[in-house]
């Protein structure tokens, strides 16, 4: 169970549209989540180094796969599944921002058009949850 939930989140799943021949994006609303940010630092022989990273605990649900999955389902099945994958976009909030790879509704639009768009840089099951690291 999320300890501090403080949040919904929308994820953007990436996944390749044979159709088209274009990276697509599917969005998946995940309710009751515990958002934190979080500030790293590093010394090293140049200098103190910062760099904010957020952090994102899901609760594990039944309609998740993993990214290997995630891709080798049909266009029928994959509305019904969600991933976290390098390459995936987070937005704190629930977004109705569809991503068509056209003009105003690309993936650069989500990025300039929402506040707090994530990266996914990694993802580990844990007992009960996941967590997600995200830029």
């Amino acid at each position: 169970m999320v300890l501090f939930v403080n949040s919904d989140i929308t994820i953007y799943n990436k996944y390749y549209d044979f159709t088209s021949g274009n990276d697509m994006y599917q969005r998946t609303v995940v309710k009751d989540v515990d958002w934190q940010g979080k500030r790293n630092a590093t010394v090293s022989n140049t200098g103190l180094l910062l760099a904010d990273s957020i952090v994102i605990i899901i609760d594990k649900l039944e309609n998740y796969v993993s990214p290997k999955q995630f891709a080798k389902l049909s266009d029928d099945e994959r509305v019904n599944y969600f991933t976290l994958a390098m390459g995936d976009k987070i937005v704190k909030g629930v977004i109705d921002f569809e991503v068509l790879g056209i003009s105003p509704y690309r993936i650069a639009d989500l990025e300039k058009d929402f506040d707090d768009v994530v990266n996914v840089m990694s993802s580990r099951p844990l007992s009960d949850h996941w967590e997600v690291e995200g830029k």
